[in-house]
């Protein structure tokens, strides 16, 4: 028996009736299938209205031994059934896979080395090096709002190298910006990362997107102070981004500029011509820009433009994307799309979420949740941490 992945969720609001349902729910595919093998590995991903301790006991209590991740986050899928309160179950089922879980803290203080000790506490039983004809994944869920994400992302890739598959999100708590929370080992944190490595003798990718095209000419990016872009060109980043807007005919003041930069983000031009996506939140004092994610100093940067139909049409190319990469039949897949781009969507974020599951397969099980941030490799690009854009990790069976 090759990999399989079986979904459950539940929408209870009480954390031991939402365990109880997900998990019975997801393991009714085991027990329909005619060889039972034990699960080696469960994603959980739930929203932020539970006790979050709470739920940990909860979730460990209906899957005793085996190992489980995750992190809450704005909102949870199941198929193209989305949950603004509820809970997800993915569960892995495998006799071969190899799976570890590594959590470290706290971000805020030092990213870059709590993603290094994630990463090296996940990978510490897996060989050094990745056995031929075998594939590697590691899913790396941080604490968004609490640190910088992009050096987390940073710390992991150290540790894991370029040459394997990057997937995750950042936990979010609906941009309420007060507490998230991240699994591992049976127990609730925050201010953490964890970090999943997966090892499978079926190959595992992604595919990622984000739809958003150039507006604005590039500027260069001539002071930044971490997810700040305070000056380009040496001029206050507000005004220069007003200016870009007044050029195509559109008008932009303080009032607005929330409800014109969900549409309008900034993009990080990259060497193959793709652009990391940078979503700018509000305006800070005196002219700067605080973003999702840090700007790095000296690099160019220019307004992007994206609309629904090019977000749908990026959904289908990231699923497409890692369908065809597998080359094969695929067990199941975990997404990881940004909540920005629902709140773009609105209504039609059903839409998005059918896109996934269609060109999956109709008959690949599909879970993932309303990151963040993304963690991906973009392109011909390194790992990076991106804003608004959809990641789709597919596992081959």
């Amino acid at each position: 028996m090759g990999t399989q992945v079986f979904v459950g969720a539940s929408s209870a609001a009480d954390p031991k009736m939402a365990a109880s349902e997900a998990v019975a729910a997801a393991l009714r595919g085991p027990l329909r299938t005619e060889h039972v093998a034990r699960p080696a590995f469960a994603l959980v991903l739930s929203t932020d209205q539970y006790d979050a301790d709470a739920l940990a006991a909860a979730v460990t209590s209906e899957l005793p031994g085996v190992p489980w991740a995750g992190c809450c986050t704005a909102g949870v899928f199941a198929g193209s059934r989305l949950l603004r309160q509820g809970l997800v179950v993915g569960l892995v089922v495998s006799e071969t896979v190899r799976v570890g879980v590594g959590v470290a803290q706290p971000v805020s203080q030092d990213g870059r080395r709590a993603g290094v000790l994630a990463a090296s506490r996940a990978l510490e039983a897996f060989p050094s090096s990745v056995e031929a004809g075998w594939s590697r994944a590691l899913i790396v869920l941080p604490d968004a709002v609490t640190g910088n994400a992009a050096d987390v992302v940073r710390g992991a890739v150290e540790v894991g190298g370029t040459g394997v598959v990057w997937a995750g999100g950042g936990a979010g708590d609906n941009l309420r910006f007060v507490r998230t929370a991240q699994f591992a080992g049976g127990s609730a944190y925050s201010d953490s990362v964890v970090v999943v490595a997966i090892d499978s003798p079926a190959r595992m990718a992604t595919g990622i997107r984000h739809g958003f095209r150039p507006y604005g000419p590039p500027t260069m990016v001539t002071r930044a102070e971490g997810t700040v872009l305070a000056e380009l060109e040496y001029e206050g980043a507000f005004s220069v981004y007003q200016r870009t807007a007044r050029a195509r005919g559109d008008q932009v003041n303080l009032d607005g500029f929330a409800t014109f930069a969900m549409t309008h983000p900034l993009g990080i031009p990259q060497a193959d011509g793709e652009h990391v996506i940078r979503d700018p939140l509000r305006v800070v004092s005196p002219a700067g820009l605080y973003c999702v994610g840090e700007v790095p100093d000296g690099c160019l940067i220019r307004v992007m433009e994206g609309d629904p139909i090019g977000l749908v049409g990026a959904a289908r190319e990231a699923a497409t994307t890692a369908r065809d990469a597998v080359a094969g039949p695929i067990a199941g897949a975990f997404v990881f799309d940004c909540i920005s781009r629902c709140m773009m969507l609105g209504d039609t974020v059903r839409d998005e979420l059918s896109t996934f599951e269609s060109e999956l397969g109709q008959s690949v099980p599909v879970m993932g949740c309303l990151t963040f941030g993304e963690v991906g490799t973009l392109g011909r690009g390194v790992p990076q941490f991106h804003n608004k854009t959809a990641v789709v990790l597919a596992l081959g069976a």
